[in-house]
């Protein structure tokens, strides 16, 4: 019994500094201002490489904006624009809850508060001191099953998100570069401008 109480106590502080740098790291992203990050995506499965891109993303709130060379995404909050290069389409959507977190790499923000479980080390990224962060989802029903998060220690900006999707135990690494807080974004930013684009074909799929 001495011996669980002392393993309990000590799991319970190791979330609890888990949180903590956690709480450091979604008020870098959540501050004031937007975000802007240049990234590099890597999909796997079976410890596989299947797919790589790179881009630029936007951040704002719940709002975002991601340019890759295939494609441009926007999304306000609510509606989702989805411009594929190539054939000049543009997919209308309103993403689920599940779509918009294995599309945003920031979406731990608001997920580690409630459902995860916590638990945390020390490691190095990049010639960089960090934290790693693993949250597990302990219900059984998320939609992402495991996310690892590596932080650099000292200023809280995330450079690695890892992300295992429950339905297929496909992973995505998204390496993240050139992190820059503070930005100013117009709410124009996050949404589709026909005008801008005025040989694409919009299929509303809403």
């Amino acid at each position: 019994m001495a011996l669980c109480l002392c393993f309990a106590k000590g799991n319970a502080q190791g979330n609890a500094d888990a949180r903590k740098v956690l709480d450091a790291t979604a008020a870098q992203v959540t501050g004031q201002g937007g975000v802007k990050a240049r990234f590099k995506a890597d999909s796997f499965t079976d410890g596989n490489l299947q797919g790589s891109v790179s881009g630029t993303m936007c951040l704002q709130g719940e709002k975002f904006r991601m340019d890759t060379p295939e494609m441009v995404t926007w999304y306000n909050g609510e509606t989702q624009w989805s411009y594929v290069k190539a054939n000049e389409e543009v997919n209308v959507s309103v993403p689920t809850p599940e779509e918009r977190q294995a599309m945003n790499p920031y979406a731990f923000v608001h997920l580690y508060k409630e459902g995860y479980g916590l638990a945390l080390k020390e490691t190095v990224l990049r010639g960089k001191p960090c934290y790693e962060v693993t949250l597990a989802d302990q219900s059984g029903q998320k939609a992402l099953r495991t996310i690892i998060l590596d932080i650099d220690r000292r200023t809280s900006v995330p450079m690695c998100v890892r992300m295992q999707r429950r339905e297929d135990g496909q992973w995505t690494r998204i390496a993240i570069h050139q992190f820059r807080s503070g930005q100013a974004f117009d709410a124009a930013d996050f949404e589709f401008s026909p005008a801008d684009y005025p040989q694409a074909e919009v299929i509303d799929l809403r």
